[in-house]
């Protein structure tokens, strides 16, 4: 009798398992349908109920970030969103040949620093290493005086990096947050100024001494208010030195305006694409040439894999060209007649083991000549030998010599080639099994370094570095 009971038993909880495992499958696979509907912006489901569906499906990521961002601020006592493990990014073939006595240049190295325990500015001498400035952000106050928004959500102060850090004559800093722009002092981690809207990616000085930064608009797409609930518009913004906004140019207008409508938004298949621009670098033309005027803008164009030739002055697109650059990066101008870009050569979306479109698992650095109408890869030897893979971000400087810059930005690895050789590598170790995340640094020559420099020594406030000098 007890036995046939126990079978039976059993029976019953094979029973609900059973059920219970269907219940399971039913909800995963409408869980899936549903996500998937939204990711399509399904007619049928309304405005609020697609919000719901990506908040419970984005739940569990959610829950482990927030696990991890607490293991990390008190238990591991360490920045955790911006260390990389060691294991997963360095390669066999890395060097480290750091301080480099024979380049005479600087580094403005925005980075996490492992005294500071969070990301610091550093204006570091080549030839020796010494720290000739530093920029230590008060990030919890900064991140106290950050809104946030949609598009450029105010994140964890844990994460918080000084993205691209622009030295000023003074010897002050202006840096993005990815959703602020930041004025800082050498002398106080307090910010001298935060604009407290979307800012993005580069940060630089126009020829009449104004900033243009990457920013978000919303009049892109008048008379179609789909597009603009759902559709980021990035835009060029104008930014003085005090922190007012000039002016804020969408891009998808400026697109649209100059017969470039299908470049935006004929390209997406039958998915949304919410960010179908992603501009990522604003370089002013620093003078007149035969290809361009003074105050031209270059723009890149991330999603687009395109470069534009913008004039604000007639609000005209003067040049555009997609590719052979693959959701590049750092457009810039070289001399009077070329343009340098960091071809990221990978493809969007892709799981990181599959990013690179072939065998070549390698950024690349291309020059476009306007005279000749053509693109070369004069640096292609040496990129395959130091092969940096950075899969977003990613900087490159064509530098006055004849040489190379180039920022290996999710690896924390910094490269500065001369024509025919790799002159030093700088990786930003952290400790035994974590290597530091770097923010958007820049090389400086000995003459863009000079005036700041005079600054930073005439400064009550002086590193002990730079007093010592």
């Amino acid at each position: 009798m007890s036995r046939s009971v126990d079978a039976g038993r059993r029976g019953w909880i094979a029973w609900w398992i059973g059920v219970f495992t269907l219940v399971v499958l039913a909800a995963v696979v409408a869980t899936a349908w549903a996500v998937r509907q939204a990711m399509n912006v399904d007619p049928r489901l309304t405005e609020a109920q697609s919000r719901a569906i990506m908040a419970v499906a984005e739940l569990p990521s959610l829950v482990r970030v927030s696990v991890e961002q607490v293991l990390n601020e008190f238990v591991r006592r360490e920045p955790g969103p911006l260390l990389v493990d060691r294991a997963l990014v360095e390669k066999p073939h890395w060097v480290r040949r750091f301080p480099e006595p024979r380049d005479p240049g600087y580094l403005l190295l925005s980075a996490l620093d492992r005294q500071a325990g969070q990301n610091t500015v550093k204006l570091v001498r080549v030839s020796d290493g010494s720290t000739m400035g530093t920029w230590d952000p008060d990030w919890p106050r900064i991140h106290g005086r950050i809104t946030g928004s949609r598009w450029s959500p105010k994140g964890s102060v844990l994460a918080a990096q000084a993205v691209h850090p622009l030295l000023l004559d003074d010897g002050d800093i202006v840096f993005n947050t990815n959703n602020a722009l930041v004025r800082l002092t050498p002398c106080s981690p307090e910010p001298v100024w935060v604009l407290d809207q979307v800012f993005h990616h580069s940060v630089e000085r126009s020829p009449d001494g104004t900033l243009w930064v990457p920013g978000i608009a919303t009049d892109g797409f008048p008379g179609n208010p789909w597009l603009t609930e759902h559709v980021r518009d990035d835009s060029l913004v104008r930014v003085s030195l005090d922190g007012k906004v000039l002016e804020n140019r969408s891009l998808s207008k400026i697109l649209r305006k100059n017969g470039l409508e299908a470049e935006l938004l004929g390209r997406w298949g039958f998915r949304l694409n919410d960010d179908p621009i992603h501009l990522n670098q604003i370089t002013a033309a620093p003078h007149d040439s035969p290809y361009w005027k003074k105050g031209d803008l270059l723009l890149s164009a991330r999603h687009l894999s395109a470069v534009f030739l913008y004039r604000p002055s007639t609000d005209e697109i003067l040049w555009y060209r997609s590719g052979p650059w693959l959701n590049q990066h750092s457009a810039e101008f070289v001399g009077s007649d070329r343009i340098v870009v960091l071809s990221n050569n990978v493809v969007s979306a892709a799981p990181e083991e599959y990013a690179f479109p072939n065998e070549v698992a390698s950024n690349r650095v291309m020059f476009y000549d306007f005279a000749t109408k053509t693109v070369s890869e004069p640096f292609a030897t040496l990129l395959a030998e130091a092969r940096p893979v950075t899969i977003t971000g990613g900087r490159v400087q064509a530098l006055a010599d004849g040489g190379l810059f180039v920022e290996e930005t999710t690896a924390g690895r910094h490269l500065r080639f001369t024509r025919d050789s790799l002159l030093w590598s700088r990786v930003n170790d952290y400790s035994a099994e974590k290597i530091g995340l770097v923010s958007w640094s820049r090389y400086l020559g000995a003459d863009e370094a000079a005036g700041p420099l005079r600054a930073l020594a005439g400064r009550a406030c002086r590193t002990s570095a730079a007093a010592a000098r």
